[in-house]
C-alpha cells in the first residue's frame, strides 16, 4: 500500500463502480496518479523541464485489463518512464480529498480538483491516439472535452 493513495482495494471498488466509463478504452490504455512531491515536477514549468524531471516514490496505475480497469501501485522515476498516457499529478491536498472520496464520487472530486490546479494533468498522447483508445467518455467525465466540437 501506498500510503499517499491509501488501499488499493479502495481504489479497485472505485474502477469497478465506475467499468461502464472505462468499457471502450484499448487493452493497454493506462492512467497514472503521482504526487507532486514525488513527481520532481515543479508547477508552471514547461513539458519538456516536466520531461527531463527525476521523480520517486509510487504511482497510482489504472489500466485497462482484460474485462475492465485495474488499479496497481507501481515505482514512478519519472514522466518520461511513466509507461501511461494521462498523468495527474495531484498535491497532498488533493490525494487526501480523493481518498476521502472513494466510497463516493471520486471522480467528480478528481474534475473539481483539476479545475481548482490541485491537480496538473498531463497527455503524453495525441488526440487522435486517445480517441482510437477510446479515452473520449472518461475525459469528458472529468471536464476535459480534448475533442473539441468540431471533429
Amino acid at each position: 500500500m501506498s500510503q499517499r493513495f491509501g488501499e488499493l482495494q479502495a481504489w479497485q471498488a472505485m474502477l469497478d463502480r465506475h467499468a461502464e466509463l472505462f468499457s471502450e478504452m484499448n487493452p493497454g490504455s493506462r492512467v497514472g496518479f503521482v504526487a507532486r512531491a514525488d513527481s520532481g515536477m515543479l508547477p508552471g514549468k514547461h513539458i519538456a523541464a516536466a520531461q527531463a524531471a527525476v521523480g520517486s516514490g509510487t504511482m497510482l496505475a489504472w489500466e485497462r485489463q482484460g474485462a475492465g480497469m485495474v488499479a496497481a501501485n507501481v515505482a514512478f522515476g519519472g514522466i518520461s518512464d511513466a509507461g501511461v498516457d494521462l498523468l495527474f499529478v495531484a498535491e497532498d491536498e488533493a490525494l487526501e480529498a480523493m481518498r476521502v472520496s472513494l466510497p463516493g464520487e471520486t471522480l467528480s472530486v478528481v474534475k473539481r480538483l483539476i479545475r481548482k490546479g490541485g491537480i496538473m494533468f498531463y497527455v503524453m498522447k495525441n488526440k487522435y491516439q486517445l480517441q482510437d483508445a477510446g479515452y473520449e467518455e472518461f475525459l469528458d467525465s472529468l471536464g476535459l472535452a480534448f475533442l473539441g466540437a468540431c471533429r
